[in-house]
């Protein structure tokens, strides 16, 4: 896992942690918001592209409460990713119980009503999340992508 920045703070705290799917944004948008972060002295943690399934969940969910800031980029495929999925529900988790880390969410070509689960961009991919984790763990997920859904942040279109 990568985990690069210029303020010096400690290998165990990050300014910002970056929620995404790889395929998705992390070669174009998430990479350069990245690298501009890092320019800047941004102590930020992103996933390496060499995590694989047996990694360990609980490194990044450490990452996740390690931070002050989370950033969840949410594009048409976040909710494809059960990963993308539990590092969002532990950050809101612990937003509300100790309000950091503050989340600053992203909508990269998805709106905050797709978030919401207003629209059909995520509910496929819930449902086969639910088939394979169960009911109670796709409420959870649910009540993650709603509540940050209704968090101000930016919208961002990726191609015209």
């Amino acid at each position: 896992m990568e985990a690069t920045g210029g303020s010096g703070a400690s290998a165990t705290q990050y300014d910002v942690f970056l929620s995404f799917r790889g395929p998705d944004t992390r070669n174009n948008f998430t990479d350069y918001l990245y690298r501009t972060m890092d320019s800047q002295g941004i102590f930020a943690y992103r996933d390496s592209e060499d995590l694989h399934a047996g990694d360990r969940i609980d490194d990044l969910l450490r990452a996740v409460r390690d931070s002050k800031i989370c950033i969840p980029v949410l594009s048409r495929g976040y909710a494809s990713s059960a990963w993308c999925l539990r590092e969002l529900a532990r950050a809101t988790e612990l937003n509300e119980s100790t309000r950091k880390p503050a989340i600053l969410p992203i909508f990269f070509d998805v709106t905050p009503s797709d978030v919401k689960l207003r629209t059909q961009v995520y509910v496929e991919d819930l449902e086969k999340h639910e088939r394979r984790h169960g009911n109670e763990i796709r409420r959870q997920w649910e009540a993650a992508l709603r509540k940050v859904g209704d968090i101000k942040g930016w919208e961002v279109q990726g191609k015209p």
